[in-house]
């Protein structure tokens, strides 16, 4: 038995080679098996559903495949089911297909799958399927009908299977997803019943993942945030409010739990025009079946007016109005300082962003290697001119670039070179596929935090445009 085992285990390993299938004869020659013994594991093979043969010429090929045994699939598959056999002749069913097409038995066994007298079976591409699944060739479509005044969304995937005879068949199975299909459109339904309801309120309403993102927000806040609402999906929560807030935010929301799913809590927020607001929110959680968070509600209202009052009615009693107003100045001082520096970091952002765009949108080829010729950033002009993506230029070596210069005459311009040094002159590019075409070179060795570099600045010449070097 164990010698059995493992020829058809070399049987199996074989055919995995030869996805388009080898005779009996190619199987007993590659494993030095008598014909007769090969032709024998090979039956058992197919009655175990792991090959398949197919008729070519006059040879029949065997060639690895998955397929159910019809015994298993109808004692352990758990959704209905209706077997055919090769000619897609329904032979068999599983318990719930007959209370599911509301038919009784009579109505389907014999008959060829597209003539059945049901109205789902005339639908061309369940034909297709059953076909495929008796070629060995599984597949799904989705499919709405009626069966007795019922809307049914229903998955049909076929299934290849073959029969304790060793003969091919197909399996229909009924996937009933018309539950899944209504909760899906009560789903969207409930969804746009709370963006109505949202629509129009003057508090902020927002929702928060677990990871502290905003994924959903209404007006209000969008323009509290003084960004698009597209801006602000996907940002930390914490993003709009002072550094001073964000340990309370964590704490508040760290604190919600499915025995304490709310909390509140007053916070404070800069505006841009560095005056200090103050804001009440309201956060309750929302749970899955298992009492994790999968998202949090959160809503909030300014309340600076409130406190403002409350705050100069404590500055009545207490006499002490001169002092807090002085507070204030010196606060708002503060935020209008910390907005400009914001301001001068976006600035300089912009700036950086504008040197780099005008880099890769130069006219010219620039290429800057480093003292062992390697390139080491590249414009996407040259990408261009190279033939090379944007990604690969990087690393490549100047020899790579430019054949007519040899490691020696590398080494002997980078020992004659010196920051500022500059030379114009005319050479040779090579593109990725091989190409050499001339070019007017602009060299320059400059150096940059303590290292120098070679800038390259090359542009094709055409032919015949005589261009003069100066």
């Amino acid at each position: 038995m164990p010698v059995k085992n493992e020829e058809m285990i070399q049987i199996k390993d074989i055919l995995k080679r030869y996805p388009r299938g080898m005779s009996i004869t190619e199987i007993s020659s590659a494993l030095h098996l008598h014909r007769n013994t090969a032709a024998k594991y090979l039956d058992i093979l197919k009655l175990k559903g792991d090959v398949d043969r197919k008729q070519i010429g006059t040879a029949k090929n065997y060639f690895l495949v998955q397929r159910v045994p019809v015994s298993s699939l109808i004692r352990y598959w758990p959704a209905p089911a209706l077997i055919t056999d090769a000619r897609l002749h329904a032979v068999m069913v599983t318990e719930g297909v007959l209370t599911l097409l509301g038919c009784s038995l009579d109505v389907i066994y014999g008959e060829v799958i597209e003539e059945i007298p049901i109205a789902i079976f005339n639908n061309p591409e369940i034909t297709r399927i059953c076909h495929d699944a008796v070629q060995g060739i599984s597949g799904s479509i989705p499919v709405r009908t009626v069966i007795r005044k019922r809307e049914l969304v229903l998955r049909i995937v076929g299934i290849p299977v073959v029969f304790d005879t060793g003969r091919d068949g197909a399996a229909l199975v009924f996937y009933d997803e018309t539950g899944e299909y209504h909760a899906r459109m009560e789903q969207e339904r409930y969804k746009q019943q709370y963006e109505a309801l949202t629509t129009g309120q003057t508090e902020f309403i927002l929702h928060v993942g677990p990871d502290m993102t905003v994924t959903f927000l209404n007006t209000p806040f969008s323009i509290r945030a003084g960004r698009s609402e597209e801006q602000i999906r996907g940002m930390a929560f914490r993003s709009f409010f002072p550094a001073t807030a964000h340990e309370m935010i964590t704490s508040l929301l760290q604190g919600i739990t499915i025995d304490s799913p709310s909390g509140e809590a007053t916070l404070p927020m800069i505006r841009t025009d560095g005056t200090l607001r103050r804001e009440k929110w309201s956060i309750r959680g929302i749970f899955d079946d298992q009492g994790r968070v999968v998202a949090y509600h959160a809503v909030g209202r300014d309340i600076t007016e409130l406190i403002t009052c409350r705050e100069q009615l404590d500055q009545y009693h207490r006499n002490l109005e001169e002092l807090i107003e002085e507070r204030t100045r010196s606060m708002q001082e503060a935020n209008r300082m910390l907005m400009a520096m914001i301001r001068e970091k976006e600035d300089l952002e912009r700036d950086l962003l504008f040197i780099q765009y005008a880099f890769d949108h130069a006219s010219d080829s620039i290429l800057l290697f480093n003292e062992e010729g390697r390139i080491i950033r590249a414009n996407k002009t040259a990408a261009l001119l190279l033939g090379y993506s944007h990604e690969e230029l990087p690393g490549l070596h100047v020899y790579e670039i430019n054949p007519s210069i040899s490691k020696k005459q590398w080494e002997q311009m980078w020992a004659a070179g010196y920051p500022g040094k500059k030379e114009r002159t005319e050479s040779i590019h090579r593109r990725r596929n091989g190409e050499i075409f001339p070019v007017d070179v602009s060299r320059t060795f400059v150096r940059f935090l303590d290292r120098m570099y070679f800038c390259s600045i090359a542009r094709p010449i055409e032919a015949g445009s005589g261009e003069q070097i100066h």
